[in-house]
């Protein structure tokens, strides 16, 4: 570029024309552009200013890679990550329909009180499949339908459900392996149930037992004693159900009912009076087609449910107590309940020298208590109302 310079230096001074000097500082200064642009768009070439040849540049020999260890390697990783995927996608999927198993179960559960709101009655295995829109689980098995046939007669009137006061279903939720022994510790009873619908869930069978014969298929719990549906410890069916009170409220029933209003006992001490000296506690009982003509009934897990010292107040007959599960109050005709206003708790004698509970006596007792007004003067429809109680007694 200096010796152009030069060049029309020279040119200046006349000893050449000066157009060349323009023409070759154009030339000049294009060749430059161009060289620029190929180091640009080529950076492993050179282009050499003196010869005006390109040469290529030198590439390195020692280039690095994956040896055969490290691919191995890699691939082992790989398929490790392959493996753990692939084994949580089945508890994934099973979670999964299990989720929507348990919604199509709530929506069984709204059609069949919807339906029963309408026609005053349960719909029987021959339309059940008609009420409920989607009548099986995510797994493609049809739901189990079990039902009181009494709330599903052939032909209902008003009365069919609004008339019940009971039902012949109890549903036992296990809480311990021994779902015998104590209530609300072991298992938890639900009473005046009047249908429930299951699914086997994933595993494809069925876990949940009735007392009246093995769980097949839909079917109704028809005329005899009452069933208990229980639902084991470790069960993996899906299961919903109703109770009266329920579907009465769905249905718009009007009437008396009735319940026990206790929630809880009071703790007591061994050696003192209970609730205490000279006092007692009343079950105060809330209903009843026939107030204040109630009876009583008991269940326990042993035919001694009170520590020592501590008793229920008489009644006639004498208040039954039905030691389970052999036995209940449901099954209990209506004449050998224990007749009384109320029942009460307390040491006696309520003068002095006072009751106390027998000393050594600490722990806790659990039991039962049923109440049935006289709703029905000639049969067995009367309300029944139940309530599960735990009595603590510290030393």
């Amino acid at each position: 570029m200096a010796s152009l310079f030069y060049f029309c230096f020279l040119l200046r001074l006349g000893a050449l024309p000066s157009h060349l000097c323009v023409k070759r500082l154009f030339n000049a200064k294009n060749n430059e552009r161009q060289t620029q642009r190929r180091k640009e768009n080529h950076p492993m070439l050179e282009f050499t200013a003196v010869s005006g040849r390109i040469a290529t540049m030198q590439r390195p020999t020692d280039r690095n890679g994956f040896t055969l260890v490290e691919l191995a390697v890699s691939l082992v990783v790989i398929g490790l990550l392959i493996g753990l995927g692939t084994s949580m996608v089945g508890p994934l999927m099973s979670a999964i329909k299990v989720r929507e198993s348990r919604e199509n179960l709530g929506a069984a559960v709204e059609s069949i009180n919807s339906w029963a709101a309408g026609n005053n009655s349960l719909p029987d295995t021959t339309n059940i499949t008609n009420v409920v829109r989607t009548p099986s689980d995510a797994w493609g098995r049809d739901f189990i339908y079990l039902y009181d046939a009494n709330l599903a007669p052939a032909t209902a009137t008003k009365d069919t459900i609004c008339g019940r006061k009971t039902t012949r279903i109890t549903v036992r939720q296990c809480l311990t392996a021994d779902c015998t022994t104590t209530s609300g510790t072991d298992y938890v009873d639900t009473h005046n149930v009047v249908y429930v619908v299951l699914s086997k869930g994933d595993d494809a069978t069925i876990e949940t037992t009735a007392s009246d014969a093995a769980i097949t298929a839909s079917r109704p719990f028809s005329t005899g004693a009452d069933v208990r549906v229980t639902l084991d410890y470790n069960n993996s069916d899906l299961v919903r159900w109703a109770t009266l009170d329920e579907l009465r409220t769905k249905v718009g029933c009007q009437g008396p009912q009735l319940r026990i209003v206790n929630n809880e006992l009071p703790f007591g001490y061994a050696g003192v009076s209970y609730p205490a000296a000279g006092t007692t506690l009343n079950f105060s009982v809330d209903g009843g087609a026939t107030p204040s003509v109630y009876r009583w009934c008991i269940e326990a897990a042993n035919a001694t449910p009170l520590p020592s010292g501590l008793d229920f107040s008489s009644t006639s007959p004498t208040l039954p107590i039905r030691v389970t599960p052999t036995n209940s109050c449901r099954e209990l005709a209506e004449t050998n309940w224990g007749a009384a206003s109320s029942l009460t708790l307390s040491t006696a004698p309520l003068t002095s020298p006072y009751g106390t509970i027998a000393a050594g006596t600490q722990g806790s007792y659990s039991f039962t208590v049923y109440v049935r007004d006289n709703n029905d003067t000639s049969g067995s429809n009367d309300n029944i109302a139940a309530k599960a109680f735990v009595l603590t007694i510290n030393p």
